[in-house]
């Protein structure tokens, strides 16, 4: 799904959240644990979600894009910057309560500059611009779905 998809379907999920809902229907685990349960599955998820994304830039470690600027060549890559990663799970009201999980995290593009293009690659890289991304997934038969 694409972000802006995300950040409606965000807008309308939130105005639908309860604090906590009193519903149950989930089988023989209490609310409280299966909450619990829900929660770690979306922690293993996130965990999985920011490796995928970190895989798809098109300029990433290992995969270094490069333009030239006058005399000099920039090297750059993108990364989630793992220190950022958040994630909260709410529970949804309606005839069958489910579960939203939002992550939240930071994209950043680094760079170095050198006289050559080997010395570009080599660094030092600093971070030069900084994304700030929120996602939503829905938990759906027992799953997170991406």
């Amino acid at each position: 799904m694409h972000h802006a998809s995300r950040s409606l379907l965000l807008a309308v999920f939130l105005l639908t959240l309860p604090s906590i809902s009193s519903a149950s229907g989930l089988g023989s685990l209490s609310e409280s644990s299966h909450q619990h349960l829900v929660e770690h599955q979306f922690a293993m998820f996130s965990e999985s979600w920011i490796d995928k994304i970190d895989r798809n830039f098109t300029s990433r470690i290992g995969n270094l894009t490069f333009e030239k600027s006058g005399e000099a060549f920039i090297g750059r890559f993108m990364q989630v910057d793992r220190d950022s990663v958040s994630w909260t799970v709410k529970q949804t009201t309606g005839p069958t309560p489910s579960y939203i999980g939002l992550l939240m995290y930071t994209e950043w593009t680094y760079e170095s500059m050198a006289s050559t293009r080997a010395d570009a690659a080599r660094g030092p890289f600093v971070p030069v611009n900084g994304r700030k991304v929120t996602e939503i997934f829905q938990y759906s038969v027992n799953r997170w779905l991406d």
